[in-house]
């Protein structure tokens, strides 16, 4: 015990813990502003080739992309109504709704032509979603 902590106690001062400090640094609280147009969770932001040659089949910008974590993803799944991507990441049932893509890891993805056109087939039916300006 530290004499601070001793000087506490002693006062009848409860110390607290904070547990999760990311909280006040802004990376939990996420806001999905009305420009973002997919969302990518990914333990890691995706720098491969692939993801940024998707991105641009779809017509989108980084600007337009949000990437979060799964720790990050904390908003409930019917309160996001956009479309979310999933890369090498396991879905539990809260996340799998109609808004949703799951892929393995990109470096897989690359190397799977079956997978890249089921992805390229699920993308085009979100078009809409991505450029709503167009409907």
């Amino acid at each position: 015990m530290t004499q601070q902590d001793w000087y506490l106690k002693q006062c009848n001062i409860t110390q607290y813990v904070l547990r999760n400090a990311n909280v006040f640094k802004g990376e939990i609280a996420t806001q999905i502003s009305e420009d973002i147009r997919l969302i990518v969770v990914a333990e890691q932001k995706p720098i491969q080739k692939i993801y940024y040659d998707i991105l641009n089949a779809i017509h989108l910008t980084e600007e337009q992309v949000l990437f979060l974590t799964p720790q990050q993803l904390i908003i409930p799944a019917d309160e996001i109504k956009t479309v979310l991507w999933f890369i090498d990441i396991t879905l539990d049932e809260s996340w799998v709704n109609p808004l949703t893509i799951q892929t393995t890891s990109l470096d897989q993805l690359a190397k799977a032509p079956q997978q890249k056109r089921q992805l390229w087939q699920k993308l085009c039916q979100y078009e809409n979603y991505f450029h709503p300006e167009r409907t």
